[in-house]
C-alpha cells in the first residue's frame, strides 16, 4: 500500500486512525443541471436519523446477544461479563462495598468500550452517538446482571422451603426482601456512578437511563419486576412491582401436584329421601401430592426484633376463585406500630394461584373429580 497517505492529502488509500480505507471520493459525480438536480430530488428520500435514532440503532450492537456473537468483540465481551458477575458476586456475599461496585462498573465499561473502539466494532469509524450508546447499553446489562444475581440468590434461598417433588404441575414463589433493599443499594451506586461518567465524557444531554418499566423490559427495572416477570403469563405474583416491600420481610407458597393424575375431592351420596351426605376425601392441612392444596406463611421482624409469622393452607377448586390476594389468606394482628401495618399492606401487593391460571386456555394438569352418587 505504497500510496497509503495521511493528511497531507487524498490518495487511492485514506488512514484513519489505524484503519485504511480505500478512497472512492473519484466515483461522486458532481451534478450541476438543474432539471437532473430536481430530477434526483424527486426519486431520493433524504435519510437524517434524529440523535434517539441513532442510539438505538447502535444500542443493538452493544447488547449482550449482539456482543456475544460477534467474533470481532466477543472474547473481550466475554471477560468484561465474567468480572463483572464476579464483582457482583462479592458484593451479595457483602465483601465489596456499593461503591466499590460502581468503581468497577467504571472501569469495565471503559475497557470494554476500547477494546470495541480498537477492534472496529460495531464499525471503524467510531462517533456520532455510538459512544453514548454503549454507556447506555451497558449501564442496563450491568443493571440486569445485579437484578439478575437478586433473583437467583432469592430463589436458592426459598427452594429450601418447598416440600415434596416438584413438577410441571406445581408452584411455588419465595421473597425475601433483603435481596430488594440490597439490589437498589447497588443500583443507585451505579446510577450515580452513569451519570457521572456521563458529565466527565460531555454526553450528559445525550444519554440517560431508559424507562425499563415503560419499555416492558422487566428483567432490568427493579427486583420486584424481575422476580415476578409478567411477560411470562404464569409469573404474575408480584401486582405493583414500584411498591417497596418492608424491611426483614419473607414470604413464601407452594402448591400440590401429582404430575397430571386425576384426584377425588369428594363423595357426594343422595339417599332415596333426597338426603345427602358428602364424604371429604382431600382432609385438612396441605399435601405436596394434591393439586387441590396449597399453603403459604409470612415472617417479619418487629421492633423489639423477634420474628413474627402467620401461616394459613387452603382449597383450590379450579375456578377464577383461585386467584388468591395473600392479605386475604394472612394477617398481623397484635402488634402496635407501623411496621405490622406495613406488613399488611404490602401483603395486598401479592397474590397466588394454582399453575396455568393466566394461560389463555388454563390447564391445571390434573381433574378435580366430585363424584355423585
Amino acid at each position: 500500500m505504497d500510496q497509503i497517505n495521511g493528511s497531507a492529502g487524498l490518495g487511492e488509500y485514506v488512514r484513519f486512525g489505524k484503519w485504511t480505507f480505500k478512497n472512492v471520493t473519484s466515483q461522486l459525480k458532481k451534478v450541476t443541471d438543474p432539471e437532473e438536480i430536481q430530477k434526483f430530488q424527486d426519486n431520493c428520500v433524504v435519510f437524517n436519523p434524529t440523535e434517539v435514532e441513532q442510539k438505538d440503532r447502535f444500542r443493538a450492537a452493544f447488547s449482550d446477544f449482539a456482543m456475544s456473537k460477534s467474533p470481532l468483540i466477543s472474547d473481550a465481551k466475554q471477560e468484561v461479563y465474567q468480572q463483572a458477575e464476579t464483582a457482583i458476586g462479592k458484593f451479595f456475599d457483602g465483601t465489596m462495598s456499593a461503591e466499590e461496585l460502581s468503581g468497577v462498573y467504571q472501569d469495565l465499561s471503559g475497557q470494554l468500550m476500547d477494546a470495541c473502539k480498537d477492534r472496529g466494532y460495531p464499525m471503524p469509524l467510531w462517533g456520532g452517538m455510538m459512544g453514548p450508546a454503549f454507556q447506555e447499553t451497558f449501564y442496563g446489562e450491568f443493571r440486569r446482571m445485579v437484578l439478575d444475581e437478586a433473583v437467583n440468590r432469592n430463589n436458592a434461598e426459598g427452594k429450601q422451603y418447598v416440600t415434596g417433588e416438584m413438577n410441571a404441575q406445581r408452584n411455588w414463589k419465595y421473597y425475601n426482601s433483603d435481596y430488594y433493599y440490597k439490589s437498589e443499594e447497588a443500583v443507585s451506586a451505579l446510577t450515580e456512578k452513569f451519570s457521572a461518567m456521563a458529565e466527565d465524557r460531555g454526553w450528559e444531554d445525550t444519554v440517560s437511563v431508559p424507562d425499563y418499566k415503560a419499555k416492558g423490559l422487566n428483567l432490568y427495572y427493579n427486583f420486584n419486576s424481575a422476580l415476578s416477570n409478567h411477560f411470562n403469563v404464569d409469573d404474575q405474583f408480584v401486582k405493583d412491582p414500584d411498591q417497596a416491600p418492608p424491611k426483614d420481610f419473607r414470604w413464601f407458597y407452594q402448591s400440590g401436584g401429582n404430575d397430571g393424575d386425576g384426584v377425588v375431592t369428594s363423595l357426594t351420596m343422595i339417599a332415596p329421601d333426597g338426603t345427602e351426605t358428602v364424604i371429604d376425601y382431600a382432609g385438612k392441612g396441605f399435601d405436596p401430592t394434591n393439586p387441590t392444596k396449597g399453603t403459604t406463611w409470612a415472617a417479619y421482624r418487629d421492633v423489639s426484633g423477634t420474628w413474627r409469622y402467620q401461616s394459613t393452607d387452603f382449597t383450590y377448586n379450579f375456578s377464577k376463585d383461585d386467584l388468591k390476594n395473600v392479605a386475604g389468606l394472612l394477617k398481623f394482628s397484635g402488634q402496635s406500630g407501623g411496621a405490622q401495618e406495613a406488613v399488611n399492606q404490602f401483603l395486598k401487593n401479592l397474590q397466588l394461584y394454582p399453575g396455568g391460571y393466566f394461560s389463555r386456555f388454563p390447564q391445571y394438569g390434573a381433574l378435580s373429580m366430585n363424584l355423585r352418587a
